[in-house]
């Protein structure tokens, strides 16, 4: 199996600290860059540079053509077109670019679910300046992103015919973004395991109003805390089954973003065919007993077989923060993380230094420090977050420029 492990090669850590590689039956080669390759020592390593795409492409079909790849997988968004031309390339299994496009593209994902009657904004290409002004006058408000982003990055909102027309004084390629309906509600990531078109397990948490992934520029923490019990749960793992169902996933991982309205209208945002990002694995694993990056490394491999039973943990409830920085500075002093050994913090992640520079946040999981924890019911965790959060803040110390 050939790994595209663009990104941080930490996210190939399960919730216990070991590497989700070890005990693979299948051999495999990791692509990753030389800042990253130390987490993948024991494996077959080649350095890239992921600038180079066309070279990381050479590479992978050389590999091909002297060792014979089978399988090729990634938990990285922007490698998943990669992936999938080069499994077509290579004419092995797994998605291809016309599967693949469902789970990348914002408009293809939504005109294919809006057709079999799954509710979704009302959107268009903002290649078309007329409909988006059509729609702007419809809605008053409009959400305008990349038709392939992710990580909240380049997302805008407008509501006047002024802030359209500057929004396109300062895009070059407006072909390359979507425009849609505001929806007003709770944003929810729902995140499934999926084996032969059906889901195994399905994962829901809300993210908190005003600490969600939009909100990374405001320098307010990320949070999300899982549901485990209730109607909302049940609906929103329908809503994900049928998504599943209309985009065809065979085999693989789903992480969707919906919005619950104050009428409880569940409205879809958009899916990826790869493991949410933030924590959000480590906190799925605490809950649930499967990492759902190594399962689908299993999946791509062809051994859905060898997934974990899920053992769905009760009496408590998983949540995650990831610490978020709005200001650039230089790091005088910072928590660590021996600040936070209670027995119910189950991941600690923090990368601040003194001395250090620290920028702002530039997507919605470009985070400074994360916790994993768990506490007995959503009261707890709103208890426990608050304290934690105080208790990181009270220890940084940014010098600002």
């Amino acid at each position: 199996m050939l790994i595209l492990a663009r990104g941080d090669g930490r996210a190939f850590t399960a919730l216990d600290g070991s590497s989700i590689l070890e005990g693979l039956p299948f051999p495999v080669v990791v692509f990753a860059d030389k800042a990253n390759a130390k987490y993948f020592e024991k494996v077959d390593t080649e350095i890239v540079r992921w600038s180079n795409k066309d070279d990381v492409h050479q590479r992978a079909l050389r590999r091909h053509a002297e060792h014979g790849v089978f399988a090729v997988a990634t938990l990285d968004e922007q490698m998943v077109d990669l992936a999938a031309v080069l499994r077509k390339e290579m004419g092995i299994g797994g998605a291809h670019p016309e599967h693949s496009q469902r789970f990348r593209n914002k408009v293809v994902m939504k005109e294919a679910l809006r057709a079999a009657g799954v509710r979704v904004p009302e959107h268009t290409s903002c290649a078309d300046r007329a409909a988006v002004e059509a729609l702007l006058a419809k809605y008053q408000r409009l959400a305008i992103k990349p038709v392939d982003g992710q990580g909240s990055r380049d997302v805008s909102f407008v509501q006047t015919q002024q802030e359209v027309e500057h929004w396109y004084s300062q895009t070059q390629a407006p072909n390359g973004f979507e425009a849609e309906e505001f929806i007003d509600g709770v944003l929810y990531h729902v995140n499934a395991v999926v084996r032969d078109g059906k889901s195994l397990v399905t994962a829901s948490a809300p993210y908190l109003p005003g600490m969600a992934n939009i909100d990374f520029a405001a320098g307010t923490p990320f949070v999300s805390v899982l549901l485990t019990e209730g109607e909302l749960k049940a609906r929103l793992e329908a809503f994900s089954d049928r998504v599943v169902e209309v985009l065809a996933l065979g085999n693989g991982v789903t992480h969707m973003e919906c919005f619950v309205t104050s009428k409880g209208e569940i409205v879809f945002l958009e899916i990826a065919a790869r493991p949410g990002g933030g924590g959000i694995v480590l906190m799925i694993e605490g809950q649930y007993g499967v990492n759902y990056s190594r399962a689908l490394l299993l999946l791509e491999g062809g051994r859905g077989d060898l997934l974990p039973p899920i053992q769905a943990k009760t009496g408590q409830t998983l949540g995650l923060m990831g610490f978020r920085n709005s200001l650039a500075g230089f790091v005088k002093r910072a928590a660590t993380p021996e600040m936070f050994s209670e027995s119910w913090i189950r991941h600690v992640k923090i990368d601040l230094k003194p001395g250090q520079f620290l920028p702002p946040a530039a997507h919605c999981t470009d985070f400074t420090g994360l916790l994993v924890f768990s506490s007995a019911d959503h009261a707890e965790f709103d208890v426990r977050r608050v304290s934690l959060y105080e208790r990181f803040y009270s220890s940084l110390e940014v010098q600002g420029l």
